[in-house]
This record gives structure tokens, C-alpha cells and sequence, in this order.
């Protein structure tokens, strides 16, 4: 019977503490289900311009507007514009959300102003077979087939402003002050050894995965990154940022200030007609807009004004072709001055040379053609002589005796009397015969002088 009681007890103490347990111990948590993270990914391709920065620091904005989690700019571009990059550097380190630069493609480049820009992320990477750096600043020389580098205070500048930023972002300072004093040029693995990136991923969702748990700092304040299966919204160049892109290419800007300067010099010597002047209004308009988007050299632009005004001044005053020639050295030699860009790829200086080129054949071209025309006329007989104003009537305005001046189809032409005869001043007359640019007139009998004004 004490046995039983004994069993009893030990029973229901067991039974007693489950029920305890159970009691106090909280409900299993359900599987979990956070909501994933909502990132705008950003596409810079080709040169970095002014339409390139526009379109980061608006869909920047645009991200913070949305409470999207990061914004991740994926890079594949050979350089750009300096003023665009120090804009784009600036925008970057004062975000107020995560910005994770990314060197992809395989084959991708983030060369020159490509490499500042991925030092400004708070975390960087690249996909395998990517390159990072090349940014010594360099000038193009007008004559010259390669470029020289740029003056010691440049790339003092750019050395100390790479430096920063990689400060800024935990990184190694003296490799990336290499990037520009040296041009030191890494591959993905070599960039990931010297402490300037800090993830090799293949493609964009090893990116996220590498990332998620990652603690960055925000204004001061440390944030943990959760980027796992994370949503990723594509944000494209709105029409306003293709436009800005487009105009904002130095190339380009010179383009549309030539044309803008012959639209407006052909509709002026065309009365009557306004599609020349307005098209090249709104070219040269562009154009100006253009030029204020990059540095530019005061000496280019005064000697491309010089080579248009050489090339006007030959259409009016022929001189067998030596203005033309002086005004296509001077547009040639002025239009490799324009640019001063020493972040701009060398292939973009490259083809800027051959557009160059190409203008000043195009505007020779032309020229040599209107010296040719100018000269065959020369040698051809005058239409008026024996047609052209024949037999119209005129007033005289000022007496014949023999010369003078009359007044003929709205025109003032200087004429003389065919029979060598004083012809009072109001009399009306008749075109005999034409010398040149004097009209033989006779005197209309018993005629209203104003029938013919």
C-alpha cells in the first residue's frame, strides 16, 4: 500500500511540473515571415554626364521618397565628365540610406571617374573578370595622337578627394591615392586583397546574398543590411535625364553650336524663310545649355566663334579660298581646346578628334563649293544685260543728266539716259538696255510718273 502511495505521489509531482512548464513557457514563435527588403537597382553604362548624375541623385531621391531599403548602382563605364562625378561623390556620401556600388557584368569596367564612384558606396564589390581604376587625370593636346597627364595640382586634387573617400568608407587610402597618382589599374580578386572592395559576387543575387546581415554606418548611426530574396525595383533614365545625357556629352555640345551658328547665318541670308534661323536658335540654345554642363576652355570657344566669323566674312567677301582655310584651323584647333575633362576615356577623345575632323571637312567642303560657284558665275554673261530689266518702267529719283538714280520694282538702281538727254527728276521711264549694273532707260511721253513707283 506504501508502495502505491509512493508511486501516486511521484506521478502527480511529474504530471504537476509538465503543467508548469508548459504554462510558463512561451507559444512556439511561427516560422518566420519578414517582409523583404525593397531596393532601387540603377544601371550607369557608357560616359558619366551630367544627364548620369541628374538621373542618380533624382532616383536617389526618389528611393528615400519610397522608404525603399538601399539603392544599388551597378557600373560599367570607361569614365565622364569631372564636375558630373564630384556631383555624383557628393550625392553618394550624404545619402541617408545604404548605397552598395557594384562593378557588373563579368567584363565590366569601372575605370577613371567609374572608380570614384564605386569607392563612394558604402559597400563595394565586383563580379569576376571586372576592372578597377585607371583615374590619373589627363588632358588631350591639340596635334597630338595620345594624351598627356594633367598638371600636378589636378592630380594633387583628385589624389587627396580619393583618398577621402576611401577614408570615408573604411577603406585602404593609399591604394586608392595609387588609382590616380599611378594609375593603378586591379582586377576583382586583387581589389579584394588590397582592402578597396569588400565582396566578389557573380552575379546580383550572390551580391544580396553576401550582403544580408552586413552592418553599414548611416550618418553615424550603424545599419544592418537584410537583403536576402530582397525585391529589386529598376529605375530607367526618365526622357528629361536622356536628353541631359545626350547634350551634356561635350561632343555633342559642339555639334549643336555649329549648327546653331550656320542655322542662324543661312536664315539671315535668306529673308522669308524661318525654318534655318529657328532651328538653329533652338541648336545654339542646346548648345549653350551644353557647355555649362562641363569645363570648357575659354581659348576654344573664342577661336571657334573666330573660325565662323572667317567663314562668314569669305561668303560675302570671296577670297578664293584663304578665310576658309584659316577658319577651318581655327575651328579645328579651337574644338580640341573646348573640352577640359581629364576623367573623359581615351576612345571618347578618340572619336571627339574624328568628329572634329569631320566638321571642319564638311564646313571646308562646303565652302570650296560656294567658291566654285561664285567663280563660274563670274565668268558667265549677266542675265540683265539683254533680258533681265528690259523693258520694265521706273521714276526718276534723282536727275538724269546723263546719269542718275531711279526708283524700279521697289529698287534703287543707277541709270542712265540711252540718248544721253537731261531726264527730270519724277519722270518716268522706260529700261532700253542694261551695262553691268546700270540701267539705259528712255523717257515714257504723256505717262503718270506713278503709275510705274
Amino acid at each position: 500500500m506504501a508502495l502505491i502511495r509512493s508511486r501516486f505521489f511521484r506521478l502527480a509531482l511529474v504530471t504537476l511540473t509538465i503543467v508548469s512548464v508548459t504554462a510558463v513557457r512561451p507559444e512556439s514563435p511561427p516560422e518566420e515571415t519578414h517582409a523583404h527588403a525593397d531596393i532601387a537597382v540603377l544601371d550607369v553604362q557608357g560616359t558619366v554626364t551630367a544627364g548620369t548624375g541628374q538621373f542618380l541623385r533624382e532616383s536617389v531621391a526618389e528611393a528615400v521618397e519610397q522608404d525603399l531599403d538601399a539603392v544599388l548602382i551597378r557600373l560599367d563605364t570607361p569614365g565622364g565628365l569631372v564636375d558630373a562625378t564630384l556631383d555624383i561623390i557628393r550625392d553618394l556620401l550624404n545619402a541617408p540610406i545604404p548605397v552598395l556600388t557594384y562593378v557588373y557584368p563579368q567584363g565590366a569596367i569601372a575605370a577613371s571617374a567609374g572608380t570614384f564612384i564605386l569607392m563612394a558606396g558604402h559597400v563595394a564589390a565586383m563580379a569576376p573578370g571586372t576592372t578597377v581604376g585607371a583615374a590619373m587625370p589627363v588632358m588631350m593636346q591639340p596635334g597630338g595622337d595620345e594624351r598627356q597627364t594633367a598638371d600636378d595640382k589636378t592630380i594633387a586634387f583628385l589624389a587627396g578627394h580619393m583618398t577621402n573617400i576611401a577614408e570615408a568608407r573604411g577603406r585602404s587610402p593609399d591604394v586608392a591615392e595609387r588609382f590616380v597618382t599611378e594609375n593603378l589599374t586591379l582586377g576583382a580578386d586583387a581589389a579584394l586583397d588590397k582592402g578597396v572592395i569588400e565582396i566578389i559576387a557573380d552575379d546580383t543575387a550572390a551580391l544580396l546574398e553576401q550582403l544580408h546581415g552586413r552592418i553599414v554606418t548611416i550618418a553615424g548611426e550603424e545599419v544592418t543590411l537584410a537583403t536576402r530574396d530582397a525585391n529589386l525595383i529598376e529605375i530607367e533614365m526618365t526622357l528629361r535625364q536622356r536628353i541631359m545625357d545626350i547634350i551634356s556629352n561635350p561632343q555633342v555640345a559642339l555639334l549643336l553650336f555649329l549648327f546653331g551658328v550656320y542655322g542662324i547665318f543661312f536664315g539671315l541670308n535668306m529673308p522669308g524663310t524661318i525654318v534655318p534661323e529657328t532651328l538653329g536658335a533652338i541648336a545654339l540654345i542646346l548648345a549653350l545649355f551644353g557647355l555649362g554642363m562641363f569645363e570648357v576652355n575659354a581659348l576654344g570657344i573664342v577661336l571657334i566663334v573666330v573660325a565662323v566669323i572667317l567663314f562668314v566674312a569669305e561668303a560675302f567677301t570671296p577670297t578664293f579660298g584663304f578665310l576658309t582655310a584659316a577658319g577651318v584651323v581655327a575651328l579645328i584647333v579651337g574644338a580640341l581646346l573646348m573640352p577640359v575633362e581629364p576623367m573623359m576615356p581615351e576612345e571618347w577623345f578618340q572619336t571627339f578628334l574624328v568628329t572634329v575632323l569631320g566638321m571642319a571637312a564638311v564646313t571646308a567642303g562646303f565652302f570650296i563649293l560656294v567658291i566654285t560657284k561664285v567663280l563660274r558665275s563670274r565668268n558667265k554673261p549677266v542675265v540683265h544685260e539683254s533680258l533681265g530689266m528690259k523693258g520694265y518702267e521706273g521714276v526718276v529719283m534723282d536727275e538724269l543728266n546723263p546719269s542718275g538714280v531711279i526708283k524700279i520694282r521697289g529698287e534703287w538702281w543707277n541709270a542712265r539716259s540711252a540718248s544721253d538727254t537731261s531726264i527730270a527728276a519724277g519722270a518716268a521711264v522706260r529700261v532700253a538696255s542694261q551695262r553691268g549694273m546700270e540701267l539705259m532707260v528712255e523717257e515714257i511721253e504723256h505717262a503718270e510718273a506713278e503709275s510705274s513707283d
